[in-house]
């Protein structure tokens, strides 16, 4: 930047500087220039440069027609006041590919018809949430039973949270419900109970298994100290009108109907998310091109928190998660290059058919979102705006909205049975 546009900006801001700066002697606004210039010196040049420095790259991008991806590193920053102000900025640009045919794509839709028994099994899961737990009386534990227990634990002679404060769960429990079944809680537990009544103690042994996942207990030997406080049974509500108006609906008839229109609308979202793919995949198989590493290794890492994440969630240990990290890191990259291109491809046909995201359908999407997370649309707005997230949103919706035009533009056929 040369220098007479280098010193007007900065005699801009030596001015905004002037009228805050705080100097002893003098009401704000109103020490000189050649003063506040020697105090705060670095402060406007530090300043000089988060201004003119991104105006210029933007300007030099416009002037060049570059597609840039990605934030450039700034580097080599070159100024003294009254001179010319030289930096460098690397970047990365968009790769450049030709887009092959991307009308009369050829997919298959896969039909298949909703049964009855799925509609069944859609309302015994909701049968199943409206289910009555009620006292067993007169009888010993049964598999199948839900049985609620106090129970307590050593390894080793140790207590458990002593070898494993992770797992503190595992050491003590107090009114603990528990599905009595032989794959449940802990190896060997639940068939140490059956047969057990209300009120009585039993001491149970347990081998924790070499790839537990507390890791500090795979291998040892625990032992259990349990009394069965109560014995309970789930009961179903009848399948009849009075159950059906009991989920909001007038009747068995009418809640039969909503669920299969239900599975229906599920299963054409299905089927449309299927097609899309197979677009996706398709023209993932015709393009090829080299990527940003820098947009690659962003978005790897991108892929690796999710990952975790989820997993973690899932209960997975931070142990089994580094072991598999070589595995979970080729995953990531390889979904990182398939997004990207991808990403890539339908932004380059968005372009070429003119395919825009509209302001308002940016704000339906918020209205959306907020009212899954229950917040208000402004208060989720500002703080997609604070973190950037708007743009990831406007990408969303034209990545959708080019899928949609590739689908309607595309052959489907009937899946081969």
């Amino acid at each position: 930047m040369d220098a007479e546009r280098v010193a007007g900006a900065r005699a801009e801001i030596l001015h905004e500087f002037r009228r805050h700066a705080s100097i002893p002697g003098f009401r704000p606004g109103k020490a000189p220039e050649p003063l506040v210039e020697k105090r705060y010196a670095e402060a406007i040049d530090e300043e000089l440069r988060k201004r003119i420095i991104p105006d210029t790259y933007r300007e030099v991008l416009a002037e060049k027609k570059l597609h840039v991806v990605g934030y450039p590193q700034v580097e080599g920053v070159e100024y003294k006041p009254g001179h010319a102000l030289i930096y460098t900025a690397a970047l990365d640009t968009a790769p450049e590919f030709k887009l092959p045919d991307y009308k009369g794509i050829a997919v298959n839709r896969k039909e298949t018809p909703i049964t009855d028994e799925e509609v069944n099994k859609a309302i015994d899961a909701v049968r199943d949430q409206q289910a009555e737990f009620v006292n067993v009386e007169g009888r010993a534990v049964r598999t199948n039973d839900f049985a609620v227990l106090n129970y307590s634990g050593i390894a080793d002679g140790k207590p458990i949270s002593e070898i494993a404060p992770e797992a503190k769960t595992l050491e003590e429990q107090r009114d603990f419900w528990l599905l009595i079944n032989s794959g449940a809680f802990l190896p060997g537990f639940c068939d140490q109970l059956v047969g057990a009544n209300p009120g009585e103690k039993r001491q149970v042994l347990v081998d924790f298994p070499s790839d537990f996942p507390q890791r500090a207990l795979a291998g040892r030997k625990a032992t259990y100290f349990v009394e069965v406080q109560a014995i309970k049974e789930k009961k179903l509500p009848e399948l009849n009108d009075e159950f059906a108006r009991k989920v909001g609906v007038e009747s068995l008839a009418k809640l039969k109907e909503d669920v299969r229109t239900g599975l229906v609308a599920e299963h054409e979202s299905q089927v449309r998310a299927n097609l899309r793919k197979q677009i996706v995949d398709q023209l993932l198989g015709q393009v090829d091109f080299e990527l940003p590493e820098s947009l690659v290794a962003q978005e790897t890492r991108s892929i690796i928190y999710d990952v975790v994440r989820e997993n973690t969630v899932r209960g997975v240990t931070k142990e089994i998660l580094e072991e598999k990290k070589d595995e979970i890191f080729g995953f990531a990259m390889q979904s990182a290059k398939e997004r990207l291109r991808a990403s890539f491809i339908l932004g380059a046909i968005a372009r070429t058919e003119g395919i825009k995201v509209a302001e308002q359908e940016v704000e339906e999407r918020i209205g959306q979102l907020a009212r899954r997370y229950r917040v208000t649309s402004a208060k989720l707005k500002a703080q997609l705006t604070e973190r950037g997230g708007l743009d990831e949103i406007e990408e969303q919706l034209l990545v959708s909205k080019t899928l949609d035009f590739l689908l309607a533009n595309a052959k489907v056929g009937a899946a081969p049975a």
